[in-house]
């Protein structure tokens, strides 16, 4: 695991120039490919030369490693080796266990010290309110309520297609992983990002009602010679479209009205339908969605 996430960790900072970004790297940096001395051939997480022309590191960990404070020493010495300049060192922990390492290596006659950022212990409210989606990911792996984080992310998620929210799916997956949930936002991504039309079990029910309303429509046009007939028929076709994928979804949950909702689900308006099928679809309680109104 720690081996996929560095590769994801790079895909988010290099795609990222958002606040996490900023914080540790400022408004303007541009990326660094130096490879250290081959004493192990060592290779940084990220290196980035940063607009005041100052160098800085960043290094990923997702576990507590007691050879930390050695490998920081040894990119430090590597660095000044290659570049004849001082690189400022941050280390990003993200694992699940409480940071238990040091933010310095200590000898007789050595010390060096770099910065831990640990961000199990951050607000993630600012990377969740951020713009840029990689904020908000990374917003998962502080101590933001995960909930909170996965629907802003979902939200996000819909406005992109093809390859790119493929991409950037399967990185929140890998990110999830860090915390051992990867299962459960794997799962949320399944069910709370169904496009309706295109979904097996939905789709067919919308394009029936809505194929029945047009039929409806011209029907009663033909009859009536009115707009106010294709119209009425048309929504009520809508509405036996969205009464179908009502009770698909409540298939689908193994689940039936509570008692009394029947009535008011058979006489809702399309709207109420509507406003219904999303709360059911975003997995909210039927008690909670079908209570009775209060007077």
């Amino acid at each position: 695991m720690a081996q996929t996430f560095d590769v994801t960790f790079k895909y988010l900072f290099r795609q990222s120039r958002g606040v996490l970004a900023t914080m540790l790297f400022g408004d303007s940096f541009e990326w660094q490919n130096v490879e250290q001395p081959a004493v192990r051939n060592l290779r940084a997480d990220l290196l980035a030369k940063c607009a005041d022309g100052t160098y800085r590191q960043v290094e990923l960990q997702v576990t507590n490693d007691r050879g930390l404070a050695f490998r920081m020493l040894e990119y430090y010495v590597g660095f000044y080796r290659s570049l004849g300049e001082h690189v400022q060192q941050t280390v990003l922990y993200a694992g699940r266990e409480p940071l238990r390492m040091d933010d310095a290596f200590h000898s007789s006659s050595t010390q060096h010290r770099y910065t831990i950022l640990n961000l199990r212990e951050m607000d993630g409210d600012e990377l969740l309110a951020s713009e840029d989606l990689a904020d908000n990911q990374w917003a998962l792996l502080t101590k933001t309520d995960p909930e909170k984080v996965i629907r802003v992310v979902i939200d996000k998620l819909r406005t992109l297609s093809g390859e790119e929210q493929e991409k950037a799916a399967s990185t929140f997956v890998i990110i999830g992983g860090i915390l051992g949930i990867e299962a459960e936002v794997e799962r949320r991504l399944q069910t709370d990002m169904i496009d309706l039309l295109e979904n097996k079990v939905l789709g067919p029910a919308i394009r029936k009602g809505l194929a029945q309303g047009l039929e409806q429509g011209r029907q009663e046009g033909r009859q009536e010679g009115l707009q106010e007939g294709r119209q009425e028929g048309l929504q009520a076709g809508l509405q036996a479209g969205l009464h179908q994928v009502l009770h698909a979804l409540l298939e689908r949950r193994s689940a039936a009205l509570p008692p009394g909702a029947s009535a008011r689900v058979a006489s809702a308006s399309a709207e109420a339908l509507n406003a219904w099928i999303l709360r059911l679809d975003a997995g909210e309680s039927l008690e909670k969605i079908f209570a009775e109104p209060s007077k």
